[in-house]
């Protein structure tokens, strides 16, 4: 049996031998959990538990996958464990962000069976990547958010290989089995996001009538996919339209009958990725209940798939 005492004593001992400078490690920790070097003795010992708080900030601060200290998680799915991604504050943040998302994509790819469950109380992310001024945007507004800078956007000023790595993104995510759940109101925050930067005069009309362009595309490959039941790769599509959701912005990846991932968003921007299979279940009940409220829309359902798609244009043609 795995306690929680071993976990934290493992958890400790990996930073410490992974880390050069013992005294900068303490004092690092201290800071972290905002402890006296006595309580943080206690932790490392295992005799006072890290909370779940805690272990975030860890594995945050020193790009540690806590579900990979775990040597028997089916018998200590009690403990709450992520692995997180270091803060965007720069595009090199972003270059890491992306190749970490590509590579979760890439090894759910590699296996057949594999399924992407997504709740989309906004776009996702892979279904605009794709669009050069889109994506272009959306890299803009993180490096806005974590600068605090008002700078003026313009596509030009995004390094290429950013938006190349955006492009190889959306073109994975069409090659797996993907059901993704729905709001009607989706494209709103998109939609006002770009609507508030050009009322700034942050962004040119030319530029502004390019996102409009760029959002009716993704709309209508998003509507040609709902109606054909296939990604743009021939893989079975289906969106379940609910009416609220009660699951945060996150994924589901079934990677094969043994390995459920699931990553959802904290902080606005980076996500949490685990393994932990009381999490798992947890988001799988909530997928369940939401097919049951929702409405599953096929080939079959034009005139709500029409309306959806409707509502959404208005919108974009208002920018």
């Amino acid at each position: 049996m795995f306690t929680s005492n071993a976990f934290q004593k493992q958890l400790f001992e990996q930073i410490f031998d992974s880390t050069t400078g013992k005294s900068k490690i303490t004092a690092d920790l201290m800071a972290i959990l905002g402890c006296s070097r006595a309580s943080l003795y206690r932790k490392r010992i295992g005799s006072t538990p890290l909370t779940a708080d805690e272990l975030i900030k860890i594995a945050n601060h020193f790009s540690l996958s806590i579900d990979a200290l775990r040597s028997h998680p089916e018998n200590n799915s009690h403990i709450v464990v992520c692995t997180t991604l270091p803060p965007i504050q720069s595009y090199a943040d972003i270059d890491f962000y992306i190749d970490n998302t590509k590579k979760n994509l890439e090894l759910a790819i590699s296996q057949p069976t594999a399924q992407l469950y997504f709740t989309a109380k906004e776009v996702p992310l892979y279904r605009y990547m794709d669009m050069p001024g889109l994506s272009a945007f959306r890299y803009y507004l993180w490096i806005m958010e974590n600068m605090r800078k008002n700078e003026r956007f313009d596509p030009k000023n995004i390094p290429q290989e950013l938006i190349d790595k955006g492009r190889e993104l959306t073109n994975l995510s069409e090659g797996i089995k993907s059901t993704e759940f729905w709001l009607p109101s989706a494209f709103d925050n998109l939609i006002g996001q770009i609507k508030y930067v050009s009322n700034s005069s942050r962004m040119s009309n030319r530029i502004k009538d390019q996102l409009k362009e760029e959002l009716e595309t993704v709309l209508q490959k998003l509507v040609q996919n709902v109606k054909t039941e296939q990604t743009d790769k021939g893989k079975p599509y289906q969106m379940v339209l609910c009416h609220y959701l009660t699951l945060s912005d996150a994924a589901l990846i079934e990677i094969g009958p043994n390995h459920s991932e699931v990553m959802f968003s904290y902080g606005s921007i980076n996500y949490m990725k685990s393994s932990n299979p009381n999490i798992i279940n947890a988001f799988r009940r909530g997928l369940r209940y939401h097919k049951l409220e929702g409405q599953t829309l096929g080939a079959l359902d034009s005139d709500t798939i029409d309306d959806f798609a409707s509502s959404i244009r208005i919108k974009i043609n208002e920018l």
